[in-house]
């Protein structure tokens, strides 16, 4: 039998021992980590999903701009024409125009034209239909006259290149009751503030831009941020906001209103959706959002535009006024005839849809008399100075030996 010669086993060094012993080591405490972190995740709340985006339908699309708070002018990949979509991204006038613009040829009386192929001269859009007419526009571009508050004799003044061209009147402007902003000159570094529907000034002369109210809050600027304001010109959402001139065609220096308890805002320069509180509704991950109604955003995200719709659960419940005595019932069809407005001395808002989600037309003071012309449950259709629209039955009360009138004052708001 042959002898078996074994190898004798080398024995590791202490270094190499050392080296496995740190690895073990490591391999243990990355181990412990990761069942840490694991654990931590699965106890952490999970975030809820307060919204959705998607892109589908706007592959063709390259940009879009808000023309104004009811309608968004698109741009085609291919062609580079334009057209006309709602703010929930329907299209109403296809792709074949050159460009839109506003225009006000006299103050707070807005235009939309459109530069067309169809006509060498400026053509009219219809703000109800969202297209483009037939009518041609042969006016002027920007007003001669504006209205500015003069400090020294304290009224709102017309003014022109030269300055001061005479007091304002309010025979001369027809204003629903509100506050409306107005600068103290034309010049670049003018100061704002609000005046009523009687031209007085209600919010002093002390920001550097401001929009027009909506919800009841207004978007301001101070120290080049944007920031919100109610009616009593208290600072309600803090100055934090950079200006979205971007997203929006009728200003290059301007910050969205409130619609339906929601705003698009920017802030370092991404776009999210706050609500009255100033919590964060969207998250600040766009690169633009267009001002939007009942939760529908159109927003631009990784280069791509889409359509941000904000989940119905996380959209702000609209409070509204208890109904006064002697009301005829939210859910009641009430007939026609004379009514008398009866809230808790706020104004009544007149709404364009029969809905409480619906676009503002007009606010109507307290004891003002309707002449209700249609009805459907809880909602009466009328006529208020120049506007009409629907007011909510809760806030009425037969009054059939009155006559139409109005009130002038009023210092909030109803529905």
């Amino acid at each position: 039998m042959k002898n078996i010669k074994f190898k004798k086993k080398k024995k590791l060094s202490a270094s190499a021992i050392a080296v496995i012993c740190i690895i073990a080591t490591a391999l243990i405490v990355a181990a412990v980590f990761v069942g840490i972190k694991l654990a931590a995740d699965s106890s952490k709340p999970e975030v809820p999903e307060t919204y959705t985006f998607s892109s589908e339908g706007f592959e063709s699309i390259s940009e879009i701009r808000s023309l104004n708070e009811e309608m968004a002018v698109f741009t085609d990949y291919s062609s580079g024409k334009k057209g006309l979509m709602t703010l929930g991204g329907e299209i109403t006038e296809k792709a074949e125009h050159n460009g839109f613009s506003v225009i006000s040829d006299t103050w707070r009386n807005y235009r939309y034209i459109a530069e067309s192929p169809r006509s060498e001269y400026l053509l009219l859009v219809d703000a109800d239909t969202k297209t483009v007419t037939s009518r041609q526009y042969h006016g002027l571009k920007s007003p001669e006259l504006i209205p500015c508050w003069e400090e020294k004799v304290r009224h709102l003044a017309w003014t022109d290149k030269t300055g001061y061209a005479g007091e304002v009147k309010t025979s001369e402007v027809t204003l629903s009751p509100g506050l409306y902003p107005v600068a103290n000159s034309l010049k670049e570094d003018a100061k704002y503030g609000y005046v009523s529907h009687i031209l007085r000034l209600e919010i002093a002369l002390m920001y550097e831009k401001a929009m027009d109210f909506s919800d009841e809050l207004a978007a301001v600027k101070k120290d080049g941020k944007w920031g919100y304001i109610n009616e009593n010109g208290v600072t309600v959402i803090p100055f934090e906001f950079d200006s979205c001139a971007y997203a929006d065609a009728m200003a290059d220096d301007c910050s969205f209103s409130f619609r339906n308890g929601l705003a698009p805002v920017c802030k370092n320069g991404k776009f999210g959706i706050i609500n009255k509180k100033g919590e964060t509704v969207v998250d600040f991950i766009f690169m633009s959002i267009i001002q939007g109604e009942n939760g529908v955003y159109l927003a631009l995200k990784d280069g791509k535009w889409g359509k941000i719709t904000v989940k119905k659960e996380y959209l702000p419940v609209e409070t509204t006024a208890a109904p006064s005595s002697g009301s005829q019932g939210g859910s009641e069809v009430i007939a026609r005839g004379t009514y008398r407005i009866k809230t808790a001395g706020s104004v009544l808002n007149m709404r364009s849809e029969a809905h409480a989600q619906a676009t503002v037309v007009a606010k109507i003071p307290n004891g003002t008399v309707l002449n209700v012309t249609k009805s459907v449950p809880g909602w009466a259709y009328a006529k208020y100075n120049s506007f009409s629209g629907w007011v909510s039955s809760d806030f009425l009360v037969a009054a059939p030996d009155a006559a139409a009138e109005t009130t002038a004052e009023a210092v909030s708001t109803t529905v």
